[in-house]
């Protein structure tokens, strides 16, 4: 048992979950149960207050659910199926593209979103625990055929799949590590084209992305360890009660629970408020089945705080770049933009873990532990089995992977930065990301960096849809963009040693660099990248690698920088890459200063 783990065992008492049936509001195509279920093999959950709607937002107290889906599981071959809620979240929540909360002033800036909403792109998600294997069944609400060609991704990873009576059946084995999987109709794909610049809409350009129409993903988890899940009866604990609620309903109690249901921050208008948590309060329950609209702050000084429980957080009622302290307006700030989780005032020897939540349409960076407007090099992270969806807006990165952090099992869909290796001894693993176009998967600039001692293995990589060629914000897997200040500074005093390997990119896929060098390369490894379907090539270059080969990938003194770069195994559609054919099969384009400081085999 790893160490926080052992300080919640004597941190809190073990209660088994709850049963989270509840009635349908709404149709069911299905000729079995009609309820969730909740036992010690499998827990499914439910949503009283379920609203269908792909126009406009939800009604506070509702939680939005799929317009199109419908998902039943069983124990692996029993038939016995339960409801399992199918969430949905669409671009800019139904609020349209607003700068208050409220409504008022239109936002004229580019919030990342343009065709979406016209094309009725939607992502829904599902999610539950189950101890033994299971049949996942997918079918549509209004009854039609779901369709015989799917595919699942990552399809790295293989599910015995079957198509019957209309709907898919997907056998799910249990894993310790969880599953996280998109399931994807070919009657259900959106092209996305583009002339060079941004996304067309009749039919010319390029395509840069091939993705669903209506996602739908599946979360498939173990159940939490009970030393994870607070004792709702302590003295210790606030447990919640659904419907709006202050932070002043939670006071100073060092945990707060929140039971299945739906939450949100109260304010007036909506989205004027977040949850700036008691400094006494150091743990964050979300309960299977719990939906709760806000963001959470923590102030706390205990070494160790939490975010657990296999609720959602979500960000919906919020404007992009929400300001928390100008009233929330669409004003961005690398300060005081709102995250979705998010400490201001950490100090040195602290340590956020998360296990198990999902986090819904963040409006900006998805979570940030400051002192005040800067990162520390003495804190850190443990995460896994997190899930973050509908991240639409632009600048929705992943979360900050802090010195010595620990992340695992995870999914992120994000528009911008996904994976930050801004901090040392840094362990990352089993990965899949869902990409929109802003910035790259895996982010190691903006700065000089003395970064080493970090691993990122096994990255599942299943939709990308970069509009443009970039190198400011690298339209890449692996980037580094110039300096954040504009400044032309590079340091070789400092240096970044990394370890990258097993990457898979499905479908049209970026460059493997766009790198701005602004430190030394020392042990910069990069081994087994597949790229199955290809690198986008045609007239917008978003497929070309580029290392230091461009006015805006050069600095002053670039060339006294050491590039030790070693790249194995890598192939595009089933061919490898070598030193040879790196220009032409590769699209690799690397600046002749550093010849002989690199390789490929």
């Amino acid at each position: 048992m790893i160490a926080w783990m052992q300080t919640l065992v004597a941190l809190c008492a073990t209660l088994p979950l709850a049963s989270l049936g509840a009635g349908a509001v709404l149709p069911r195509q299905t000729n079995s149960t009609s309820s969730a279920y909740c036992g010690t093999d499998l827990c499914t959950w439910w949503h009283d207050t379920a609203e269908i709607n792909t126009a406009t937002a939800v009604k506070p107290e509702n939680v939005r659910q799929s317009h199109r889906y419908l998902v039943q599981v069983a124990i692996a071959g029993t038939g016995q199926y339960h409801d399992s809620f199918v969430y949905e979240t669409i671009p800019r929540n139904g609020n349209g593209d607003i700068s208050s909360p409220g409504g008022g002033d239109t936002f004229t800036g580019d919030d990342g979103i343009s065709i979406e909403i016209d094309a009725g792109i939607t992502m829904a998600w599902t999610h539950f625990e189950h101890q033994k294997d299971v049949d996942v069944k997918i079918s549509r609400r209004d009854g039609a055929d779901v369709g015989t060609d799917v595919t699942i991704r990552p399809t790295a990873i293989h599910y015995d799949v079957k198509h019957e009576g209309g709907a898919v059946f997907v056998r799910v084995p249990a894993d310790a590590n969880g599953h996280r999987f998109s399931v994807e109709f070919a009657n259900d794909l959106f092209t996305y084209r583009s002339d060079g610049q941004a996304y067309t809409t009749d039919g010319s350009g390029d395509v840069v992305g091939i993705e669903p129409t209506n996602a739908l993903m599946i979360f498939a988890s173990p159940s939490l360890p009970a030393a994870s899940i607070p004792s709702k009866n302590d003295t210790n604990t606030k447990l919640m009660e659904p419907g709006a609620f202050t932070v002043a309903d939670i006071g100073a109690s060092p945990i707060v629970y929140f039971p299945p249901g739906v939450y949100y921050i109260d304010s007036q208008p909506l989205g004027a408020a977040h949850v700036k948590l008691d400094p006494a309060t150091y743990w964050v329950y979300l309960a299977p089945g719990a939906y709760v609209k806000g963001a959470i702050e923590y102030t706390t000084t205990a070494k160790d705080f939490y975010a657990t429980g296999h609720g959602v957080l979500s960000g919906e009622i919020y404007v992009y770049q929400a300001n928390a302290d100008k009233g929330y307006i669409a004003e961005k700030d690398d300060v005081s933009s709102l995250r979705m989780w998010w400490h201001r005032g950490i100090q040195s020897g602290q340590a956020w873990h998360a296990l198990g939540p999902t986090t819904n349409a963040p409006p900006f960076n998805s979570m940030d532990l400051k002192d005040g407007s800067a990162d520390r090099e003495d804190i850190s992270v443990t995460i896994s089995d997190y899930k973050q969806v509908g991240a639409f807006f632009m600048q929705t990165d992943g979360p900050q992977m802090y010195t010595n952090g620990n992340v695992h099992d995870v999914f992120y869909h994000c528009n911008d930065d996904a994976i930050k290796t801004y901090h040392s001894g840094v362990k990352a693993s089993r990965i899949t990301v869902w990409k929109v176009f802003n910035d790259p998967i895996i982010q190691m600039g903006w700065t000089p960096r003395d970064v080493h001692d970090v691993s990122i293995d096994t990255l599942y990589i299943i939709h990308t849809r970069y509009r443009k060629s970039e190198n400011v914000v690298p339209s890449a897997i692996i980037g580094a963009s110039n300096n954040y200040d504009g400044s032309e500074t590079v340091d070789e005093s400092k240096s970044l040693s990394i370890s990258i390997s097993n990457v898979i990119c499905e479908g049209p896929c970026p460059g493997l660099f766009r790198l701005a060098p602004l430190q030394n390369y020392a042990g910069f490894t990069v081994k087994n990248v597949q790229f199955p379907d290809g690198l986008i090539a045609g007239n917008i270059h978003i497929g070309d690698s580029i290392i230091a080969t461009t006015d805006d990938t050069t600095n002053p003194g670039f060339d006294k920088l050491e590039m030790g770069l070693d790249i194995s195994d890598w192939t595009v559609k089933g061919e490898k890459v070598t030193m040879e054919n790196a220009q032409t099969l590769g699209q690799f384009h690397i600046n002749d200063a550093y010849k002989g400081q690199w390789s490929i085999t």
